[in-house]
């Protein structure tokens, strides 16, 4: 190999670990922040707990610095035996995560104004205009002007706005009336320097929107590839409250557990742990039907394997429709949030638990 090359990997292998430390910094950041602000539900472990959890951990690594993170679904775990199979937030976003998807990748990928090419053999919302690279486009991607794009606009009664990246949580969101937004308005939106798609507003099957119909609620499910096979890691129904309009625990939303046969659990939770057994604005969660669950995991065991040479972890959004069929919100390729699904549903990997700590382990990573 000529100087040259061993140079030019050097200074490759320099600037990606570089950035792996900077994204391991950020994301420990983010996670004691988030930690902080579930400090009302600990649970305090006692000798044994510790002692459990120490010796499970052991052959994959040190968690004593990890312990609040136990003490916090402690508070969840109704069967204690299966505590130890927690995985703290901090370890699935600096290890499990950065093993199993590329954020840099993703990123790229992940862009809603590409899931028309990703997903044509699935249901998404309806386009009606695009902003992609400063460019405006239609639904099939042809140029267009913005006197164009206002005439497609009027056309609907309403329609939502999303940056086409970066939208989670409902990070710049916005729902826009027609009839109350005047053409300057509307072309002010329009020339956004950011990448954004505006879509039809959805209407959601009614065994959802009786639970809250003030937003659009959807089911999250959390995929994996492991061994050839795609598994269901864990489902929940998120859903607003209060009047929002979105459906986001970081926007004062609630998620609830969702049982194989569609029915709802118990219990639903805020991002800080906060407990509700029937929506502030809406019946009792546990029993409630969710009509289409079964085809949105059929859906997600389909795509999922779309996604490998990027991700074999991915958090899927789907809203489901009059029909009773799964339409793609959004497809969350790294860094999909876990403490809701464990609070509501126990240990995110569950039986495979020690399998998937080996690979991530061995790898050295």
């Amino acid at each position: 190999m000529s100087l040259y090359m061993k140079l030019h990997d050097m200074l490759e292998k320099l600037y990606v670990d570089g950035h792996l430390m900077y994204r391991k910094r950020h994301r420990r950041k983010l996670t004691n922040n988030d930690l902080a602000k579930k400090q009302n539900h600990l649970t305090i472990l006692d000798g044994a707990q510790r002692e459990e959890i120490i010796r499970f951990w052991q052959p994959f690594k040190n968690v004593a610095d990890e312990m609040r993170w136990f003490e916090f679904y402690n508070s969840f775990c109704s069967d204690k035996r299966q505590l130890k199979y927690y995985i703290p937030d901090s370890i699935m976003y600096l290890d499990i995560d950065l093993t199993l998807t590329d954020p840099a990748r993703s990123h790229q990928l992940d862009d809603k104004n590409l899931y028309d090419l990703y997903f044509k053999d699935a249901k998404l919302p309806r386009a009606i205009v695009r902003k992609c690279n400063g460019v405006i486009l239609d639904k099939d991607y042809q140029l267009m002007t913005i006197e164009q794009a206002v005439d497609l606009c009027r056309k609907e009664s309403q329609i939502i706005k999303k940056p086409s990246r970066n939208s989670q949580g409902g990070k710049g969101i916005k729902f826009m009336d027609l009839s109350a937004t005047t053409d300057e308005e509307l072309t002010r939106e329009l020339n956004d320097s950011k990448d954004f798609i505006i879509q039809e507003v959805l209407h959601q099957h009614e065994s959802i929107g009786n639970i809250y119909d003030k937003s659009i609620n959807t089911v999250r499910i959390m995929s994996l590839v492991l061994d050839g096979k795609v598994h269901l890691l864990s489902g929940v129904l998120r859903l607003g409250r209060d009047g929002s309009r979105v459906d986001n625990a970081s926007k004062g939303g609630i998620v609830c557990g969702i049982n194989e046969d569609g029915t709802l659990k118990e219990y639903a939770y805020n991002t800080k742990g906060d407990q509700w057994s029937q929506h502030p604005q809406g019946p009792v969660f546990k029993g409630q039907k969710i009509e289409g669950y079964d085809k949105c995991c059929a859906l997600v065991k389909s795509l999922a394997g779309r996604f490998c040479t990027t991700s074999k972890l991915i958090s899927w959004d789907l809203a489901i429709d009059t029909d009773g069929d799964p339409v793609i919100i959004e497809v969350n390729l790294s860094f999909g949030e876990v403490d809701f699904h464990q609070m509501c549903n126990g240990p995110i990997f569950g039986d495979l638990t020690e399998r998937v700590l080996n690979e991530i382990y061995k790898t050295g990573k």
